[in-house]
């Protein structure tokens, strides 16, 4: 059970990932306010906030990673 749950997670997560980053409106799981999708050309640190802080996925880039 413990595992199908993480398993259900991570397909969250990862699809709140991938609307985000294609410009899709997404909602916040805890609030429902829409989410905020910071890339690396934003001047803050890259990721997908919450506006209410209710909710967050920092994102890493390596140099190699940017322009692909």
């Amino acid at each position: 059970m413990e595992n199908e749950f993480k398993r259900k997670s991570l397909n969250d997560i990862n699809s709140i990932i991938a609307r985000a980053i294609n410009g899709e409106k997404v909602e916040c799981p805890k609030c429902g306010c829409t989410l905020i999708f910071n890339d690396v050309n934003s001047g803050k640190h890259p990721g997908i906030f919450c506006p209410n802080n209710d909710f967050r996925i920092m994102m890493d880039f390596k140099k190699n990673d940017i322009g692909k």
